[in-house]
């Protein structure tokens, strides 16, 4: 179950009841295969990446959240101990990031009026980051919301449902970043550069690592405050 916010812990600016018809999507199922193993089980202060990923996401949408899971589909579900979120598998993780996207708005509902897309390996992405993407994207919400990071804009992203066609189109390793290009004159841009870390091969661990030191501090902060 989602855990209830206890005394002295503020929620977040934009929550469930402020976002009634944004769902997430937690993207979960490549291989890693350049990176050589799972990298969605490495840890933030205590916490895997893919549990951290779905955390962030119930806590800005509550139950409208989904992950999808691909590779190594059946260990990846004991991180979801204690959360209630829906899990779908791209069976076809092998072919490419649009699979799984596909998955994913395949399975939302009629009443979603757009999905914020998570990628669960952007390990430095936080709470405030999505809030303000949300919040971007509420303002003007025929619009795609993105967030940018050295330039270019990608994941997390809000797709409004006009982009949920195209996404179905997609194939192999496309990500919506190719239609975010094309929609670039029609689309709100958020500044992020914790965006631009994540893990795609062993070279990217010294980064993680100084990351993770820093956000397991604060994480460790926290939890002596409460």
């Amino acid at each position: 179950m989602i855990p209830m916010r206890r005394p002295g812990v503020r929620g977040p600016a934009c929550g469930p009841r402020r976002l009634p018809d944004l769902w997430t999507i937690v993207l979960a199922g490549g291989g890693a295969s350049r990176f050589g193993r799972n990298k969605l089980l490495l840890k933030i202060g205590g916490e895997s990446l893919l549990r951290r990923a779905t955390r962030l996401a119930l806590r800005l949408t509550g139950p409208r959240c989904l992950v999808v899971l691909g590779a190594d589909a059946s260990r990846m579900r004991a991180e979801f101990v204690g959360l209630r979120v829906p899990i779908v598998v791209n069976r076809a993780w092998r072919q490419g990031m649009a699979g799984s996207l596909r998955v994913g708005v395949e399975a939302l509902p009629a009443s979603a009026a757009a999905a914020l897309v998570i990628l669960a390996d952007q390990y430095a992405v936080g709470a405030p980051d999505l809030d303000r993407l949300a919040r971007s994207w509420s303002g003007r919400p025929r619009r795609a919301a993105a967030a940018v990071a050295g330039g270019a804009s990608g994941a997390p992203a809000v797709l409004p449902r006009r982009y949920f066609g195209p996404i179905r189109r997609l194939r192999g390793d496309e990500g919506a970043r190719r239609l975010l290009r094309q929609d670039d004159a029609a689309l709100t841009r958020v500044d992020m550069p914790s965006a631009a870390q994540d893990l795609d091969t062993p070279s990217d661990l010294e980064t993680f690592r100084r990351v993770r030191r820093r956000l397991g501090g604060q994480a460790s902060r926290a939890g002596s405050a409460v």
